[in-house]
């Protein structure tokens, strides 16, 4: 899934900032020049995007921000020290919202924001949805790989080994915006204080970050469970029809079903961390109705999938009374997806959502397939041999296993800044001046004075009515579990 970036107004540090000493020019000019860059890049995914999610620059995107941070973090840190003064108190960011309600608005403006917390704020919630995307381009270029059979084995291993990249800038992602809802932000709203933030976009959030952080992490557990069965399904789809018996290199029944289910928690967490942001009014606008369906339908069908292994679990143990409950229960789940009239909607500009719409609708009416071909068998083994009970949907519920993860996010490291306060140790001047003559170093100096002397926010070409729609537009675009 593709989320489009908030997008920064023009600014020039050099104007925002004063610098007495006069030892800092260079290094605010040489910021100025790494926004600009940010700007002049994110710019050009947001058109991209619209166009084709998948051309976009979004690896190159991700550079430009990562080169920016350190000037960003050294500008804080030389205020702190009063190194650099502020102009005004406090300084103003305008960044256009992008996954809130108020993106979804034709001319929809962007958003003056208090404070340098706000600028890394957004620069770092940038940062880590370009990342995403590129992670979601890079799953979209490969297609199908596992099931189509020109594939050699020297290129599944190449593909598979894109979908560990990929997981891996996810896991990256998701430490990023970890890191904005338990430090930065609350840095934030600590120096300009809660009141003065109601009008900020609602993803620059504690919640909504922390819904944003799970949701990459979820992502990145379905890339590993797609790894893990990419060989499996090769020779499934060449060789057998979906149903019981499974073949010999098939993974674990067992530890899919965990798996799943660690990705049904993620899903849940991250939605109601969502839901939480709506309800109690932390910035302006609610979450985007299509990341909301993307969280919800992502919810179902991981449980879908949880009920499904442990189904097959069971019945390859010869348990066909339970394995025909929990398959009836997946097959439930499944049912509540496919009974939806359209597709997700993504958010706006990329793709269609009637393309959404059959994909999603495809990946489930797959799983349904399979879930009926596993059910089918078992009944006939439980009507002819075991003729087990079928336990109630409660029962089977109170006997779920935990979750288990196959990743973890990537703590996030704050670069180093590109300068520093001169109090703290900056580096030293390139050429050293010469002395002073001699009788005149210490003129005037007795040794008990020894002892004391120690926005511009224009509009410009950025008339765009929105923000992205989602690439493939639909939980598990392009991913086979």
């Amino acid at each position: 899934m593709l989320l489009a970036p908030p997008l920064p107004a023009p600014v020039a540090l050099t104007q925002l900032l004063a610098d007495p000493s006069s030892s800092h020019t260079a290094h605010l000019t040489l910021a100025d020049a790494a926004r600009a860059r940010v700007r002049t890049a994110l710019k050009a995914t947001r058109k991209d995007g619209q166009r084709d999610g998948r051309a976009a620059d979004w690896a190159g995107t991700a550079r430009a921000l990562a080169e920016y941070l350190p000037h960003l973090y050294a500008i804080l840190a030389c205020v702190e020290a009063d190194d650099l003064l502020l102009r005004a108190d406090p300084v103003f960011f305008a960044w256009r919202a992008s996954l809130s309600s108020q993106a979804l608005k034709k001319g929809s403006k962007r958003v003056p924001l208090p404070s340098l917390h706000a600028e890394l704020t957004a620069t770092l919630l940038s940062y880590a949805l370009c990342l995403a995307n590129q992670a979601s381009s890079l799953v979209a270029s490969l297609g199908s790989y596992e099931i189509a059979s020109s594939v050699t084995t020297t290129a599944l291993k190449v593909h598979d080994e894109t979908i560990n990249q990929a997981a891996d800038t996810l896991c990256r992602a998701s430490g990023i915006l970890m890191h904005l809802a338990e430090v930065v932000i609350p840095r934030w709203e600590a120096a300009v204080g809660i009141d003065a933030l109601r009008a900020r976009p609602v993803e620059m959030s504690r919640e909504v970050t922390t819904a944003l952080a799970k949701t990459c992490l979820a992502d990145a557990n379905l890339l590993a469970i797609r790894r893990l069965l990419s060989r499996s399904l090769q020779v499934a789809h060449s060789t057998t029809t979906p149903g019981p018996p499974l073949p010999p290199s098939h993974p674990s029944p067992a530890l899919l079903a965990k798996l799943h289910l660690q990705v049904y928690t993620l899903y849940d967490e991250a939605r109601s961390a969502a839901k939480t942001a709506s309800s109690s009014a932390v910035g302006a606008g609610d979450l985007s109705p299509a990341l909301r369906r993307y969280l919800s339908d992502g919810r179902t069908l991981a449980l879908a999938l949880a009920y499904k292994w442990l189904g097959v679990d069971a019945g390859e143990r010869g348990e066909t009374g339970d394995a025909l409950g929990l398959l009836g229960m997946a097959r439930g789940e499944l049912e509540a997806l496919r009974d939806k009239d359209r597709g997700l909607r993504g958010l706006k500009g990329f793709g269609t959502a009637r393309q959404g719409g059959k994909g999603r609708k495809g990946k489930v009416a797959e799983e349904v397939d399979s879930t009926d071909a596993f059910r089918s068998a078992y009944k006939k083994v439980n009507d002819t041999v075991h003729f087990q009970p079928v336990p109630s949907p409660q029962t089977l519920q109170s006997r779920l296993p935990s979750g288990r993860a196959a990743l973890a996010l990537k703590p996030f490291a704050t670069p180093s800044p590109a300068f520093r306060p001169r109090a703290t140790g900056a580096p030293p001047p390139s050429k050293v001046p010469p002395p002073p003559p001699l009788g005149t170093a210490f003129a005037g100096l007795s040794l008990a004075d020894g002892a004391a002397a120690a926005d511009s926010s224009d509009e410009e070409d950025d008339d765009d009515e929105g923000g992205y729609e989602a690439l493939g537009s639909y939980f598990g675009a392009g991913q086979y579990f």
